[in-house]
């Protein structure tokens, strides 16, 4: 009896350490990303990948949309919103996250009619 006690006394201990060690694991690799209060409003898209730490800003052949800076995301024409949907279908699908942290690293609001769009091309 006192052999079936010890053992499931060990047992349980034995679990209990593999729990406190996954958990421990998996609160290292959570890394929760809060946007910055100055954010584009765009930070669902954003979240995907911050590169936000080093200075330099990407650029994809885009220059023009620097025109844009610190335009509101709804006050873009229809004309200025083709734009921004012409950049973005031409680019890859692995360089969107970076081309919204370029926009935002140039104070460039993503339009907002764009964002469930943009939303779905992301990986």
């Amino acid at each position: 009896m006192l052999y079936i006690i010890l053992g499931i006394t060990g047992l349980l201990i034995i679990v209990a350490l593999f729990t406190y060690i996954s958990k421990c694991k998996r609160d290292e690799s959570d890394d929760v990303v809060v946007p910055p209060a100055e954010c584009c409003g765009a930070h669902a898209i954003c979240e995907k990948g911050l590169k936000k730490a080093d200075s330099h800003i990407d650029y994809f052949d885009d220059e023009e949309l620097d025109a844009f800076k610190n335009l509101e995301p709804d006050s873009y024409s229809d004309e200025q919103i083709d734009m921004f949907r012409e950049i973005l279908y031409t680019l890859r699908t692995e360089d969107l996250e970076d081309w919204f942290i370029s926009l935002e690293k140039r104070e460039i609001n993503f339009p907002t009619i764009l964002r469930s769009e943009a939303y779905d091309m992301l990986p």
